[in-house]
């Protein structure tokens, strides 16, 4: 059910990571998707049309008044609602990552078609996650759960999402994962999107042939052209091989974004891409499912 053709959403010379697509009337087939993208036996999984295109257009409508008046500018473009990782070690403006989420939510309750999006990627969960229970882990401090997931906008020529992965994420975000009061496993993270709209050059999320284990750093937060291995030695981007994604609008993707170094090339065209996703892992007992943003 993979394809790397023409017009498939994986593309490259060589797939040299397990990532498939598949028919959302055939998901059935596909067996516990989320136990095998843990344990390695998949990497990255599309499944087509989790959304119509109806539903799509309804979200965005909904998005346009919101995105313009109440979400956050980042360096790439806008995100809402704001991202954990406003939250600083020292636990400062904790209260403005809930001040936003609730923004979020009070507007979901006003709008059927934003509604839909937390409900679907629930049942997305359920549907992929088989006979887990599936939750939104709990913040200890605030005793109510954390961002089910976050819209996130991209603009033209702002630099895309430099390269990363999620287990680089927990590293400079500690303090946020250490008031997670559920008992989950946070080693080598998934990480999740749906696709809502693509611009017409760039945007595609790029996949690098470089895990964690062996790659475990960057100059800086800001460096997008090269990472630093576990022996301190710098690779530069354009000598790795690698591979595109480029879910088309209603996809959703989860992929090994922990362990798997990627990131979103730079938007070329005059449509911003937008997207809806965050991040999800089982606790460590093997029983549950938590996503969270």
């Amino acid at each position: 059910m993979s394809a790397t053709g023409e017009n498939s959403t994986i593309t490259g010379k060589k797939i040299f990571f397990n990532f498939i697509e598949v028919p959302y009337e055939k998901l059935s087939e596909s067996g516990d998707v989320i136990r095998r993208l843990k344990n390695g036996e998949l990497h990255g999984f599309v499944l087509k049309n989790l959304f119509s295109k109806q539903e799509i257009a309804d979200i965005l409508k909904a998005l346009e008044k919101p995105m313009e008046e109440k979400a956050m500018v980042t360096p790439s473009g806008k995100m809402f609602p704001a991202p954990f990782a406003i939250i600083t070690n020292s636990g400062e403006r904790l209260d403005a990552y809930y001040e936003s989420m609730n923004t979020v939510h009070e507007l979901m309750d006003r709008e059927p078609a934003l509604k839909m999006v937390p409900e679907r990627l629930a049942h997305f969960f359920k549907l992929i996650g088989q006979d887990y229970k599936v939750s939104v882990p709990i913040n200890k401090i605030k005793g109510i759960p954390v961002s089910e997931g976050c819209f996130r906008v991209f603009y033209k020529d702002r630099g895309g999402l430099f390269v990363h992965c999620g287990n680089l994420f927990q590293q400079q975000s500690e303090y946020y994962y250490s008031l997670l009061a559920n008992d989950i496993d946070m080693s080598d993270q998934l990480s999740f999107f749906f696709n809502l709209q693509n611009t017409e050059v760039g945007g595609e999320l790029t996949i690098y042939d470089m895990l964690w284990k062996d790659v475990v750093g960057k100059a800086s937060p800001e460096e997008n052209d090269s990472v630093i291995d576990a022996n301190g030695n710098t690779i530069y981007l354009k000598d790795v091989e690698q591979f595109t994604v480029k879910p088309q609008p209603g996809d959703i993707l989860v992929f090994s974004g922990g362990p798997i170094w990627h990131r979103v090339e730079n938007i070329k065209g005059d449509t911003p891409r937008i997207t809806y996703g965050g991040f999800v892992n089982f606790s460590n007992d093997g029983k549950e499912i938590f996503y969270w943003s």
